[in-house]
Order: C-alpha cells, then sequence, then structure tokens
C-alpha cells in the first residue's frame, strides 16, 4: 500500500474509491509477505477506517476477494480476524438475531403440528411441510383456529 493510502487512514479523512480499491487490492499483489498475511494486514487496516460505509466497502471487498483467492487456512485466519472487527460482531450479532428468530418460528410449527396430531392422528407429511412453510404470523393465526379443525380438510384451507 502506498504511503498516501496509510496517511489517509491514519487522519481520518474520507476514502476515495480508488483508495478503497488499493486497500482491497493489497492481499492479491506481489510482495515479500505471503497473501495471507498481507489480506490480514489489510482486514485491520480496513478496521480504522472511521467511515461506516468506507469500512463497509473495503471489508465486504477484501472477503470477496479472500474467499475466491484464498487457500484453507488463510481463509480461517482471516474469518477470525474479520469476527473481530466491528462490522464482523454486526455480522455475527445480526445473525443470532436471526437464528433465534427463525428458531421460534419452526418452534411454533412444531408444536402446531404435535397438537394437530394430538387432535387429528396422523398427519400426512406434506402438510407438516406446509405448515413448516408458513410465515411466523400465519403459523399464529391457524394455530389458534385448532378448535375450528376438526379433520385434515378443514386445516386445507388454512394452508
Amino acid at each position: 500500500m502506498k504511503m498516501d493510502h496509510i496517511f489517509i487512514l491514519n487522519s481520518k479523512q474520507h476514502l476515495t474509491g480508488k483508495d478503497i480499491l488499493a486497500l482491497t487490492f493489497i492481499p492479491l499483489m506481489n510482495g515479500k509477505t505471503s497473501k495471507s498475511k498481507r489480506a490480514l494486514d489489510s482486514i485491520e487496516l480496513a478496521d480504522k477506517i472511521t467511515q461506516k460505509s468506507e469500512k463497509l466497502q473495503c471489508l465486504t471487498l477484501l472477503y470477496a476477494l479472500f474467499e475466491k483467492f484464498g487457500d484453507a487456512i488463510s481463509k480461517k485466519k482471516f474469518k477470525e480476524v474479520f469476527s473481530m472487527t466491528e462490522i464482523g460482531k454486526m455480522i455475527r450479532e445480526e445473525g443470532i438475531k436471526e437464528g433465534i428468530k427463525e428458531g421460534i418460528k419452526e418452534g411454533k410449527a412444531d408444536l402446531f403440528i404435535k397438537q394437530l396430531t394430538k387432535k387429528l392422528g396422523k398427519i400426512p407429511e406434506e402438510y407438516k411441510q406446509k405448515i413448516r412453510n408458513l410465515s411466523d404470523e400465519s403459523i399464529d393465526i391457524v394455530s389458534l383456529e385448532i378448535f375450528n379443525i376438526e379433520n385434515i380438510r378443514d386445516l386445507e384451507k388454512y394452508l
């Protein structure tokens, strides 16, 4: 990386598109250090960028390039370093929230299927799959209708 790019990072000035490209292509350039070392150094530099949108652009491009050109060991190190960055932490937290939300939806669907099985007996697999594919809100609505469902045909109108 040229010294003027490092200066811009250290001085907290805005990066230009050219600066962002220069930073993200460091791992692919020839040098005395390995590609993985250059990639890790690039991530650490990108994490110092103060502007969130510029930081996100750099880290996203670095991640995409490294996924394409990195070896397995380097990718693992890259992900470890990336996960410690502010953006990595944000992505992990978002993933956790989505996972919890999806887990709750699956739990509701499974509970409803168990209730239907208790009420109606064996439920065909295709109906179970349709229930699992419903939105969270739809599962809530159809679950409340369990008192009106007397047979499998009654269930069809809710799916």
